[in-house]
């Protein structure tokens, strides 16, 4: 009988443990937290080490959390976000421009940026996050920019008796005539200048725009009831068209005989041109015997450049959006914004810290991040048909730019301009964003 009762009773106690185990399991004690696990696709490759570097930090500080990157170029990582967002299938976090992202903003695709990201933002780059306002709310937080600055090349300046960078389209042409190099034969064997006469895609039309900026114009201008309109058929664009013709055919200190850009640069083909902040990696590897500095860009009636800004997004469908932007603020930090500078191009969109470092280093980089008080830092509108715009009035450009008949030609440059700018409308009216009010 003692037996019975001993045994039942250690089946009881066997019971009542195996019961509390189940408890206890069930409400996860005794069980490893389960991680968070966030995804972030990025856009620009060159990057990466960047974030791979504050995500290892962030993950040592916080233990619970995985973050997985996966790095795309631009196009590719467009697509995959157009394809995801809609369905909720895209990464938690990427980053992008607030052209691209606009239609998925206002798709509701998009977290709006929380209170401590629109504090943070306003004091690191002020100038910078006012653009990611749209219908009441803040999207996104500005990650780099992406300016355009004039490259010259010091010891040609120097052998030219020039004292520094044009700072004026009179001193551009000037410059130009003096750095300019010919055989015998008349042939140009040094651009004074590298201009962006050719190339498929928008690229001829941003490199015009920057021109245009400074002479008072601009590709698109947004009425003050948000509807658009060319800005450049008036005595800006004009202008613009006239100062590439005359440097072409006029004054000859550049043509289609001779490399162009960045390749020309390095060569020392040419003396100057205007481009963004890798232009500056890419000489240190390829050209580092090269003596050469940045500026902005020379002014006519303002002081002007296209400047365009990354931003880091969550998704809207991130089920941690708090970790999320917690994460995004963290690789925000000095460090990361300075290693990013110097080690990979970009110049940051964080100017409430000191790059004084960087400068000491690499003082080229000055020009991208320091722009004094009076200029214009412009951005394209976030409209949908942007990109077909910029590519057809590229396409009329090419053609212009070949036309040595419009030396001297005001009437000519006149039609140039006007038929290309009633397209731009066209194209406005076609998707219900022209207006002059």
């Amino acid at each position: 009988m003692m037996k019975k009762r001993t045994r039942r009773k250690m089946l009881a106690s066997v019971c009542a443990l195996s019961m509390l185990l189940a408890l206890l399991i069930g409400s996860g004690v005794g069980e490893a937290a389960k991680k968070v696990e966030l995804i972030f696709w990025l856009g620009y490759p060159e990057e990466e080490p960047v974030f791979a570097r504050a995500i290892k930090d962030y993950e040592v500080l916080h233990p619970d959390v995985e973050i997985k990157i996966a790095s795309f170029q631009v196009r590719e990582q467009e697509q995959k976000l157009s394809m995801g967002l809609p369905v909720g299938k895209a990464a938690d976090m990427f980053d992008n421009n607030k052209q691209f992202m606009t239609r998925f903003i206002e798709a509701g695709f998009i977290q709006p940026s929380p209170p401590e990201v629109n504090n943070f933002g306003k004091s690191a780059s002020p100038v910078f996050y006012e653009r990611n306002l749209l219908r009441g709310n803040y999207y996104g937080l500005p990650w780099h920019t992406g300016g355009k600055v004039m490259f010259w090349n010091k010891t040609m300046f120097e052998e030219a008796a020039l004292p520094g960078p044009p700072e004026t389209w009179g001193d551009l042409i000037y410059f130009s005539q003096k750095l300019a190099k010919y055989d015998p034969a008349g042939n140009l064997t040094r651009s004074g200048i590298s201009l962006r006469l050719s190339g498929a895609g928008s690229g001829v039309g941003q490199k015009f725009g920057i021109f245009l900026l400074g002479a008072g114009g601009a590709l698109i201008e947004e009425t003050p009831s948000g509807k658009y309109h060319n800005g450049y058929d008036n005595v800006a664009g004009r202008d613009t068209l006239q100062l590439h013709i005359d440097l072409v055919h006029k004054y000859h200190v550049d043509d289609y005989t001779i490399k162009h850009d960045s390749e020309a640069f390095a060569l020392e083909l040419t003396a100057m041109f205007e481009r963004e902040g890798w232009v500056i990696g890419y000489m240190r590897e390829h050209a580092p015997q090269v003596d050469f500095d940045t500026a902005q860009v020379p002014k006519f009636r303002r002081k002007a450049t296209i400047c365009g800004v990354n931003n880091l997004y969550v998704s809207n469908a991130c089920e941690y959006p708090e970790i999320a932007w917690d994460f995004l603020l963290f690789a925000e930090k000095p460090e990361y914004m300075k290693y990013m500078f110097l080690d990979i191009g970009w110049p940051p969109a964080r100017i409430d810290i000191s790059y004084e470092d960087v400068y000491k280093k690499v003082p080229q980089y000055r020009a991208f991040v320091e722009f004094p008080q009076d200029m214009l830092l412009w951005d394209y509108p976030a409209i949908s048909p942007l990109d077909e715009i910029e590519t057809k009035f590229a396409e009329r450009l090419v053609a212009a730019f070949r036309r040595s008949d419009l030396v001297d030609n005001p009437q000519g440059i006149a039609e140039v301009i006007a038929d290309a700018a009633k397209e731009t409308d066209e194209l406005l009216k076609k998707a219900g964003l022209y207006g002059l009010e």
